[in-house]
């Protein structure tokens, strides 16, 4: 299986040994900066991560438990300065193979709590690239620096509020306003 993805680790999975797969990965110095690049980090200095790999009790799937670290920094979106980017996470996921991941018509209810269940083609799992993605999925979309909101506020000028809008008058109000008046 070749792969593109800058940070790939593939175990195959069959056969499948009894007593499960146990990992351990880590990125090197170049798959970092790559990494860093594809997230739009600042910089990337860590990424590893360890768990397990199991079959479910009924055999059909496959699941990856383990832990997700990394650090690095992300660039704040008022200052741009740097913000770090410290991920301390969990990692569950569950691949079934692709003709057993039955069909969701267009509108079918999604159920937020229910895990997602990822297609597996093959007898390979690249964990590097599961990795990879969950990090995606850590990283803050609105990295902030403390300083921050300082900023915005003292840049907005003497006519500008920070907080909730202020409702706007409903256009019925205003009529009602004119029909009273015509009233009298």
């Amino acid at each position: 299986m070749s792969s593109t993805n800058e940070f790939s680790r593939v175990v195959t999975i069959e056969p499948w040994p009894e007593a499960g797969i146990a990992f351990e990965v880590e990125a090197d110095p170049a798959e970092l900066d790559a990494l860093a690049r594809r997230f739009d980090l600042l910089e990337l200095t860590m990424l590893r991560a360890a768990g397990r790999l199991d079959r479910s009790p009924d055999g059909r799937e496959i699941w990856i438990r383990g832990r997700l670290e990394a650090d690095g920094a992300q660039a704040c979106v008022v200052s741009l300065e740097p913000v770090p980017a410290t991920v301390r996470e969990p990692v569950e996921r569950r691949y079934r193979p692709v003709g057993e991941i039955p069909e969701q018509p267009e509108e079918a209810w999604i159920d937020p709590d229910e895990e997602e269940v990822e297609p597996l083609a093959g007898n390979r799992i690249d964990l590097g690239e599961a990795m990879a993605e969950e990090l995606g999925l850590c990283l803050d979309p609105y990295p902030r620096a403390p300083e921050a909101e300082a900023l915005v506020v003292d840049h907005l000028g003497p006519d500008v509020r920070l907080g909730p809008a202020e409702p706007a008058e409903s256009p019925f109000v205003a009529l009602r306003q004119l029909q009273e008046k015509r009233v009298r």
